[in-house]
């Protein structure tokens, strides 16, 4: 099979696993908001923000060197193995022993249990990370999508029992641990794979330059894409963090379900590709159309529906996440396309101009938000929208010039994607003064938005078929 129907099939996968993910994960966040508190919410997200970075460097950049190098051998991937499971456990530990330290910064007592009980999700995901390199590597996405599927909907079934038997956030706290744990099981059960009880220092050297560039991009992405998190945290209580929290796993859904299953299946890919610049620019302009094409509808059809959706799914204890979750849409719109882009620099091996990015980015982001959350949780999220507009405009001119094009012409493969989801989104704030003005409000209100809304956009793309078809073009 070609590399390009390697590829498409492996998307193909992919998102449609992830599309049922999506839905459970849309469903049972449902129920668990109806079950706990958005104090509960707030408190998991407290201690989530700082256990992602711990679990960062558990992982050591490794995996992408993994993926990304053609020539490594058995006694590389035993290696890393090794490397990775001595590195998770001593940042468990430290983990559990700065728990004290965690509850003492957000003044919560009841976060030292909940980050000892986290400490151990460490060790379980170092024990996934070179099994499912070497699946990626490999490009098996349809064995990794059915695992993973699995795992998603057994994890959500044990964390809703948990939480209606009353065990409150412990629930969240039970997810990760409970996730990683079939997902181990799952991924050793599949991958032929077994590390040998060998270690070389020269394999760890051969692969150390790459992998550090990478855990230094994976660490300032992190913080980055945290750091609301940890400042909303601090300032403004568990409270306001857990209508932030839940206002962004709406709005993330998407980039995490789409765009970064599409980078997954997108890195090895054209790492294959990374000696012919022409091939690797075709094959980043065409993922950045199909991922608009399914991000940019959804997002800007959540934004038209976002108050309706927020009191008829989760209710008015919900009621001030609306405005947060609007503002975080337009966000996600301009984060899908940065999230594709970046597979770039890694592909050609390049991680270390995505780092001078992120350096800036960071120090940008980190003043500015800084400023903002003293003007509330609406105004601060304003402010990194803003950010993440301005430095869509660096990536673009840092992976034209990777690539030897122009930033116009990766700008063009949005617009098609852009002008019939805006016609969309019009057509939604239209109708909803109709139906509004004929009484049709909560969940009656959202059926017919999201009917008529998807409608809408399969007409506007069919028509867009056409128009390409007569001009013997491709659509993406």
């Amino acid at each position: 099979m070609s590399l390009v129907k390697k590829t498409i099939t492996a998307v193909s996968w992919t998102l449609g696993g992830r599309q049922l993910q999506q839905l459970a994960t849309l469903v049972i966040t449902a129920i668990l908001a109806k079950l706990l508190s958005p104090e509960d919410f707030g408190l998991m997200g407290m201690v989530t923000v700082l256990s992602g970075m711990a679990m960062i460097l558990s992982d050591t950049g490794f995996s992408a060197a993994v993926i990304q190098r053609k020539d490594l051998s058995q006694i590389h991937y035993s290696t890393l193995f090794w490397v990775n499971m001595g590195i998770s456990v001593l940042v468990a530990g430290a983990f559990f022993l700065a728990a004290p330290a965690i509850a003492d910064f957000y003044h919560r007592p009841e976060l030292v249990a909940i980050s000892q009980a986290l400490s151990c999700t460490f060790v379980l995901s170092a024990l996934n990370t070179i099994p499912q390199a070497l699946m990626r590597k490999k490009m098996r996405f349809k064995r990794l999508t059915i695992m993973d599927t699995g795992v998603h909907l057994a994890t959500g079934l044990v964390v809703v029992t948990l939480a209606l038997m009353g065990y409150g956030v412990w629930a969240l706290v039970a997810q990760p641990i409970i996730q990683q744990s079939f997902k181990a099981v799952a991924l050793w059960n599949n991958c032929p794979w077994r590390p040998e009880w060998r270690f070389s220092l020269a394999a760890l050297k051969d692969v150390f330059s790459f992998s550090i560039n990478i855990l230094g991009i994976q660490y300032l992405q992190y913080f980055m894409h945290n750091l609301d998190y940890l400042l909303v945290g601090r300032f403004l209580g568990a409270e306001a963090l857990g209508y932030y929290t839940l206002a962004y796993k709406l709005m993330f859904v998407p980039i995490r379900n789409i765009c970064q299953e599409i980078v997954k299946v997108l890195f090895p890919a054209l790492s294959q590709l990374q000696d012919d610049a022409v091939a690797l620019t075709r094959g980043i302009i065409r993922a950045l159309r199909s991922t608009c094409f399914i991000v940019f509808p959804m997002l800007m059809g959540m934004y038209m529906v976002a108050d309706a959706f927020i009191l008829s799914i989760f209710g008015e204890t919900w009621f001030k996440t609306i405005e947060v979750l609007k503002v975080l849409c337009l966000v996600g719109l301009v984060q899908s396309v940065i999230t594709v882009l970046s597979v770039v620099f890694k592909s050609l091996g390049r991680p270390e101009v995505e780092l001078k990015v992120n350096i800036v980015r960071l120090i940008v982001m980190s003043m500015v938000l800084y400023t903002a959350i003293d003007w509330g949780l609406v105004a601060f999220t304003w402010a990194l929208f803003f950010v993440t507009a301005l430095f869509l405009a660096v990536y673009l001119k840092s992976v034209s010039v990777l690539l030897g094009t122009q930033p116009a012409t990766l700008l063009k493969a949005l617009l098609p994607s852009l002008v019939i989801s805006s016609l969309m989104a019009l057509a939604l704030w239209w109708l909803r003064g109709v139906l509004n003005a004929g009484a049709y409000t909560g969940l009656s209100e959202l059926l017919v938005l999201v009917l008529v809304g998807a409608v809408l956009y399969a007409l506007g793309l069919g028509a867009l078929w056409l128009h390409y078809r007569r001009l013997n073009q491709s659509l993406v």
